[in-house]
């Protein structure tokens, strides 16, 4: 397989000079999960590691079950996209810290693909051949003769590639690995809010351990936010929005835990304030808003609701913890000559 630096995994930016393959074809479990290193690529641009993970067909079939065609194509909410991705094998996407002879490099870029067995595509086809993702490109196809993988399982593939921090180590001795599965957003109750709540609380529970939380409402208010210097040329926002300052007990690193809106964002839309509200349809093609909050004391935390062209009396909020399906995990290994 010809592998480049700065290629992704469907083999698209090379440019320069490919870099040398270095065998490596070495699986092992990461909890109950089979992984395999198939080869590492080297060469003065960088290096880039190619990462195979067997996904049963059982699990799949099982998934494919619950999360049938109809259900499917019918998520709409944030939160369902977050249910199917929790519950979804393939969607275990991982990141992986890499050491050559003890050298740690640095991650430039990833990109991942799937492969499925036919019983597997025909399972999640009821629909159109693809719509929803259950089919095998071309480059999936190249892994799975490339690597030998058995066709009888389903595939995770990963692709990425690192820059050399200093010299490149174009001969390595050894290999390490640190393995760390990207968090999973579930959500775990939902609460409701308007500009009169108080110190009231909310209680919710972790998914997995079960630990209790409680949650005090401090203030929450309407605030109004101007794009008209920041936005793009043409085109109306909406503007309204309510801000919620809340704490939790006991204490939980922000990163594992955060205040979602339900509800989505009004669409932006084309033409002047008046023009736009009274016709319908929206902007060409989706419009993303980062919305600063204001500070607040240190002990508060603070959550913001959509935006909306009209003042929103009440919002529904949903209590989300990240959590991660598995355990980091580290290994070592020597580079086949």
């Amino acid at each position: 397989m010809d592998v480049y630096h700065n290629s992704n995994i469907w083999g698209k930016g090379k440019t320069g000079t490919k870099l040398t393959a270095l065998p490596v074809s070495h699986s092992f479990l990461w909890e109950e999960q089979e992984i395999l290193i198939p080869a590492v690529y080297v060469g003065k641009a960088g290096a880039v590691l190619d990462i195979c993970a067997r996904i049963p067909v059982e699990d799949m079939a099982a998934f494919l079950k619950k999360w049938d065609y109809e259900r499917r194509m019918s998520l709409r909410t944030p939160e369902e996209f977050e249910m199917i991705d929790a519950d979804n094998p393939g969607s275990r996407e991982l990141a992986v810290e890499i050491c050559l002879d003890g050298v740690p490099l640095v991650c430039r870029m990833s990109s991942s693909l799937r492969w499925y067995p036919e019983n597997i595509i025909q399972l999640g086809s009821a629909g159109p051949a693809g719509e929803d993702g259950f089919e095998n490109n071309k480059s999936a196809v190249e892994w799975m003769e490339a690597y030998g993988c058995d066709r009888g399982c389903c595939w995770y593939f990963e692709r990425l590639s690192y820059n050399w921090d200093n010299e490149p180590i174009l001969s390595p001795q050894r290999i390490s690995l640190a393995f760390r599965a990207n968090l999973i957003s579930v959500t775990a109750g939902h609460f409701s809010t308007d500009l009169s709540c108080n110190g009231e609380m909310v209680k919710t529970a972790h998914p997995i351990t079960g630990q209790e939380y409680t949650l005090t409402l401090h203030r929450c208010e309407q605030i109004r936010n101007s794009f008209a210097e920041i936005g793009a040329k043409g085109v109306v926002y909406p503007e309204y929005c309510q801000v919620l300052s809340y704490s939790i007990e006991p204490e939980i690193d922000s990163s594992l835990f955060d205040i979602r809106d339900c509800a989505e964002s009004d669409h932006p839309e084309m033409g002047d304030a008046q023009d736009a509200r009274r016709r319908p349809g929206g902007s060409d093609g989706p419009t993303a808003v980062f919305m600063a909050g204001r500070n607040v004391s240190p002990d508060k935390r603070m959550a913001v609701s959509s935006l909306h062209f009209e003042p929103v009396p009440a919002v529904q909020w949903r209590m989300v913890f990240r959590i991660k399906p598995k355990d980091d995990m580290e290994i070592s290994f020597p580079v086949k000559a």
